[in-house]
């Protein structure tokens, strides 16, 4: 039998997919949602929901301030708002109308289903003390937009207690919400690196005596035992080399050999590492050719990591609401990136939940592909864990 909140919820459910079709004919690209958020305001405004300025037309901050008597948590629930530079070939109702141009990681619906939480708390206000704060951010893809959300003080004034986010994920099924404590994903950095040895004619290489070429690609295929001896397996780091440029034409060795990639950490101990390690160890490879080299090293969004007691709280409020045997756990962290997880590192009392998208009888959605697919049956199952979830800590 469905719990109150879940009936609450499933009792919107025209409006959940509304909105989530609305948006997804009209997506918008990374700091470019502005009829996205034109249309959260619009809709908030229109709930009675209180609208914080903010300096910037691609985000939106709302509040909703519980009448339960007590003094309450401040509660922070997160949505996404960025599409993809996708073609859309999913062939549903919704077709994006923009072209290339395409909601392919369900952005589209974890904003209506924050939309939806909204119209349900505002009706529910006196079951609830405290504060909830509705973050709706621009350009998660590009991994800036909650960065920009935290500098524009969406976690200040009233300072946020509790930080709450959800994705959609296609291995678990519609109906179902998985947590996982600790370290939940991965940070996300990047790393250039050029180098500089002597040019020369390609029928002459000891005349130049210093092979940028040869010395680059030694780099190349020396670095993951960078990652195999000199970091703990069961802490997991990947590296990828994904570019390499150098050379002109095939008989003149290259003066410069450029080279770079990414690198993803579970733990705060191993990012804080590896730079330096990478950085000495490609010095030690290049000078055995008499190069020197240049690291260019850019960091991303941190670790991802779901405070112990808040998952376990968030699985009790998804227990009441979908039933025990629809609480699920994430037995491996992800190697992907989340730029959540730059509220979470602001806010250590937080939670990231996985929603289950997975319709019984079709393929597994797979996110940032033109064929995606957000089943619309886990909307009020959003929508709803987010309710739930205030009401676990401030009902």
């Amino acid at each position: 039998m469905p719990s109150e909140v879940l009936e609450k919820a499933q009792s919107i459910c025209s409006y959940l997919v509304d909105c989530k079709r609305r948006i997804h004919r009209n997506p918008e690209l990374g700091m470019q949602e502005l009829r996205t958020a034109a249309f959260v305001r619009a809709e908030l405004k229109k709930m009675g929901v209180e609208i914080q300025p903010l300096d910037t037309k691609v985000g939106v901050l709302g509040l909703i301030r519980g009448t339960k008597a007590g003094a309450g948590k401040v509660i922070a629930l997160r949505a996404d708002m960025d599409a993809l530079p996708i073609q859309e070939a999913a062939g549903q109702p919704d077709q994006s109308e923009v072209a290339g141009v395409m909601h392919a990681c369900g952005h589209d619906a974890h904003t209506a289903m924050l939309l939806g939480a909204a119209q349900l708390l505002m009706s529910m206000r006196e079951r609830f003390s405290g504060v909830v704060k509705l973050i709706f951010q621009p350009a998660e893809e590009t991994l800036g937009g909650s960065e920009l959300m935290i500098r524009l003080g969406c976690l200040e004034n009233p300072k946020v207690d509790i930080m709450l986010g959800q994705h959609g994920i296609g291995e678990f099924a519609t109906g179902d919400i998985a947590f996982r404590e600790g370290p939940s994903m991965a940070s996300s950095d990047t790393f250039s690196v050029t180098v500089k040895g002597v040019g020369g004619h390609g029928a002459y290489p000891h005349n130049s005596g210093a092979d940028a070429l040869l010395a680059a690609a030694n780099c190349v295929t020396s670095l993951q035992g960078l990652i195999t001896r000199q970091f703990n397996a069961v802490d997991p780091v990947v590296l990828s080399i994904c570019t390499f440029h150098g050379g002109t034409a095939k008989n003149i060795i290259p003066e410069e050999v450029a080279f770079g990639g990414s690198i993803r950490c579970q733990s705060p101990e191993s990012r804080g590492r590896i730079r330096s390690a990478l950085d000495r160890m490609i010095g030690s490879i290049v000078a055995g050719y008499n190069c020197t080299h240049e690291l260019d090293y850019t960091y991303g969004v941190p670790p991802l990591v779901n405070d112990a007691a808040v998952v376990r709280a968030m699985r009790s409020a998804a227990a009441k609401l979908l039933g025990e045997e629809h609480v699920k756990t994430m037995e491996q962290p992800r190697m992907g990136s989340e730029d959540y997880a730059c509220y979470s590192e602001k806010i250590p009392a937080s939670c990231f939940a996985r929603l289950g998208i997975w319709k019984d009888g079709r393929a597994q959605p797979k996110f940032h592909n033109p064929a995606f697919v957000f089943d619309e049956n886990a909307l009020p199952v959003g929508a709803g864990f987010f309710v739930q979830a205030v009401l676990e800590i401030n009902g």
